[in-house]
């Protein structure tokens, strides 16, 4: 018992460890663009974001990044991210070459007239660009993705992000919270549940404070079915994967544990208070008996 309840506090820190790993992101802080300008701490949240100028007024084309091997999961994908710009002249765009094994090249362009698809041109604040693909059966050995703009501008890029993509999936613009606020409260949520369920393995293998563990799993319950619950009305809002993925991850797995452990924990207590009362009552009777 004592080693299934010490487990309760691993595996809810490594569920944490889940819920923050999903998808793949490329921070700019860590990789070198040919004519990039690195901006560390302004881009959204305060992460480090990328800063491009075109200055020739016939074109530029900037290499941003070559992923090899991506983890993609073997179904659509997408890339996306945050884009701000100023005085781009004609119609710029992102660029996400899809590269297959066999040879096969296919892009995806931000050209369209408005969202998260929507093309660069003259100004804006941040706002959210995705590069989606779906694919059929195979999966790409390769993706290439690139900033064009035909002729000046100043383009900043913030961080990227690689997911799975669903067509009816929310994007960033509609999101609850931020993604680097999703793996912030994974890895918060995951760390407090993991401690207090290592809490609840070291007093119940001691057999002590009992209504203190008790509370404490009922606790784990309660909070685990309202993060859960929380998962789940993001999935049906269609919500990115960051939000909804460690809020329902987490809380079903403490909800789970916390059951599966209140049965045989008020059983242990109760076990123990009967040996304590067998052995008031031998000393008693001995000292009837003397």
């Amino acid at each position: 018992m004592r080693r299934v309840l010490s487990g309760v506090g691993v595996a809810l820190f490594v569920a944490a460890r889940a819920a923050t790993a999903q998808g793949f992101t490329i921070d700019w802080s860590h990789t070198t663009v040919t004519g990039g300008q690195l901006l560390p701490g302004q881009g959204p949240d305060r992460a480090a974001a990328l800063e491009l100028r075109a200055d020739n007024p016939g074109g530029t084309r900037f290499q941003l990044v070559t992923i090899d091997r991506p983890p993609t999961g073997g179904g659509p994908y997408v890339v996306r991210g945050m884009v701000r710009y100023d005085g781009v002249e004609g119609q710029g765009y992102l660029e996400m070459w899809s590269v297959f094994p066999d040879g096969g090249r296919y892009f995806t362009r931000t050209l369209a007239p408005q969202g998260s698809l929507a093309a660069l041109r003259g100004e804006s604040n941040w706002r959210p660009f995705e590069l989606p693909f779906m694919p059929g059966t195979e999966t790409p050995s390769r993706l290439e993705i690139d900033l064009v703009l035909p002729g000046r501008g100043s383009v900043v890029i913030g961080p990227l992000r690689l997911d799975r993509y669903s067509p009816a999936g929310g994007t960033t613009a509609g999101a609850w919270w931020s993604e680097r606020t999703g793996r912030l409260f994974g890895v918060l949520l995951g760390s407090v549940l993991g401690l207090l369920g290592g809490t609840i393995g070291v007093l119940a293998g001691r057999g002590t404070v009992r209504q203190f563990v008790l509370n404490s799993v009922t606790a784990l319950i309660l909070v685990g079915v309202a993060f859960a619950l929380v998962g789940i009305a993001a999935v049906f809002a269609a919500q990115p994967r960051y939000v909804w993925y460690p809020a329902l991850l987490l809380g079903g797995l403490s909800a789970i544990l916390g059951i599966v452990l209140w049965r045989p924990l008020r059983l242990r207590y109760a076990a123990d208070e009967q040996r304590r009362m067998q052995a008031v009552d031998a000393r008693r009777t001995r000292g009837v008996a003397g």
